[in-house]
């Protein structure tokens, strides 16, 4: 197992590299960074103020009711009702089939978490916990994954939450998806999983709640499903602030101003009211207030403020926070002390402390996920080979092979020393044009402006032709590359765990797990052994 810096990686951005390097400036938007010992802190500070475990325990084990946990699974569940256990979590959209292989990583990363900081001590439990998206409602970002070269899509019509959604048509999502798999263990383990997640379940928040268990059950994560009427119960004083008072906009503007004046860019703006309403007919729409009438958007739907605060107490299940107000949601219910998630997670979050502050909810560490690519033995000989720079992944082949052709050159080492010398003829005559007239010093300058063009022109021809001369060379960089999907973008973005050449796929997950770093900082990359 071999490590870049996040920076050498050129994929990360500037906010997340401050963040990671705790520059001073970006302090004040977060509470305490994520080392290790600020875990610990971290539990003490949130174990004082936390006191909804009764009613997440009971909602917990009815979500999960239907599942045959095992054991680990069912000894987490135990400890989540005591009063010295604390919850470390993930969130991600319901995509299809998982979607790509970060889904894992962030997984298995707070698994990993709460494994190393339970073995260290024994004063404070740490539960794995997943949190299912199930009120997103883009369905578009979640309809898909990728295998191999093709996209396996399914198209539906539907516009509300997604976790409602009716799982019909997918049997013939898959049964063309599996065509495409060569006969053997790992297809018929996929083909196990799909038969008991999706092809079983009316729903996909019932079918992705069975594949996460499927997956990590051996691993001990719980699951949470926010749609849930008893755990926005909890919820109905901050809803009831946010609907009368718009208090996490005025909260959250202020920390966009400041971000902004630093240089950042903002993730998400926020609303005056950060809820939507789910209607009867599963459609969730924006709520907006004008001159005390509420109005649910694109609906006849209307209350007067005394009308909505009723429903709101009735129906507290009907009322649906967005990604300004889910951090909240979450933070509230759970005894929670880290997040994981990906830059543009992280990045959101910055702007929410404040907000956090005044409706007096723990701020979480946040904790940016493991970064990993994975190569097989063959291409990481094949990297060997063309003797390329872990670094070089990165990038993509025709600025490897122009860098390289430059390197080998005979020819290119010669150019600075030549343009020097042609500057200096210029500068020479330059010197002469100051002793007869102004139009032969403006001849001068014109032919020096051309001349350092044209030489321009020779170094970026020559280039070229280096270039064209180790075709051999681009193509064979370009090959691995794409073999990695690295050509344009990360591996870790495209790929779907389906994907990869293991066979049998437990081994395959606790490869992943191994190769996690979830105290570390670093774009990790790792050697995959075919015989998995």
């Amino acid at each position: 197992m071999e490590a870049i810096s996040l920076k050498d990686s050129n994929y990360f951005s500037e906010l997340m590299l401050n963040y990671i390097n705790q520059e001073e400036n970006l302090k004040e938007f977060y509470h305490l960074f994520p080392t290790k010992d600020n875990y610990i802190t971290q539990a003490h500070n949130k174990l004082k103020n936390y006191h909804n475990r009764e009613v997440l325990v009971q909602q917990i084990k009815q979500q999960l009711g239907g599942l045959e946990l095992s054991k680990k699974q069912e000894k987490n569940l135990k400890k989540l009702g005591e009063k010295n256990t604390v919850t470390i979590t993930t969130g991600h959209q319901l995509n299809l089939f998982t979607g790509p292989i970060f889904f894992f990583y962030k997984i298995l990363q707070v698994i990993k978490a709460c494994k190393e900081l339970n073995k260290e001590q024994d004063e404070i439990n740490y539960v794995p916990m997943f949190w299912m998206a199930t009120e997103d409602h883009d369905f578009e970002e979640i309809n898909h994954f990728k295998y191999s070269d093709r996209i396996i899509h399914w198209t539906k019509e539907f516009g509300g939450p997604v976790g409602r959604l009716s799982t019909e048509g997918l049997k013939d999502v898959f049964e063309n998806f599996l065509m495409l798999i060569p006969n053997g263990n790992k297809k018929s383990k996929l083909e196990e999983l799909i038969n008991e997640s999706y092809l079983t379940h009316d729903n996909l928040t019932d079918a992705t709640r069975k594949l996460v268990h499927l997956l990590f059950k051996d691993h001990g994560l719980l699951m949470i499903d926010g749609d849930d009427k008893e755990l926005k119960k909890l919820m109905i004083p901050t809803f009831e602030e946010e609907l009368i008072q718009s208090k996490s906009y005025h909260n959250v503007i202020p920390q966009n101003e400041k971000l902004e004046k630093l240089g950042y860019s903002i993730q998400v703006n926020p609303r005056e009211i950060n809820l939507f309403y789910i209607n009867e007919d599963n459609s969730r729409e924006r709520i907006i207030e004008q001159a005390g009438t509420y109005f649910v958007n694109n609906t006849s739907i209307k209350f007067t403020q005394e009308e909505i605060l009723k429903d709101l107490h009735q129906n507290p299940d009907k009322f649906s926070p967005n990604v300004i107000l889910r951090p909240l949601y979450q933070e509230t219910i759970l005894p929670n002390i880290a997040y994981v998630g990906g830059g543009g997670e992280i990045a959101y979050w910055f702007q929410l402390k404040e907000m956090f502050n005044k409706f007096n909810v723990d701020f979480p560490l946040l904790v940016l996920r493991n970064s990993l690519l994975i190569r097989t033995k063959k291409q990481h000989d094949k990297q060997l080979k063309l003797n390329l720079s872990n670094q070089d992944l990165f990038s993509n082949s025709l600025k490897i092979t122009k860098k390289r052709s430059i390197e080998d050159s005979e020819i290119a080492p010669e150019l600075p020393k030549l343009e020097e010398e042609l500057k200096a003829i210029f500068n020479r005559l330059e010197g002469l044009s100051t002793l007869t007239s102004t139009s032969f010093a403006n001849m001068i300058q014109a032919q020096r402006t051309k001349q350092l063009k044209g030489f321009e022109k020779i170094k970026k021809r020559l280039v070229h032709a280096e270039v064209k001369q180790n075709e051999d060379l681009l193509i064979r960089i370009e090959q691995l590359l794409k073999s990695l999907s690295q050509q344009n973008g990360l591996q870790e973005r495209v790929k779907n765990f389906s994907d990869f050449d293991y066979i049998d796929l437990s081994n395959f997950i606790d490869f992943i797990e191994e190769s996690l770093q979830p105290f570390e900082f670093e774009f990790v990359i790792n050697t995959l052994n075919e015989e998995l």
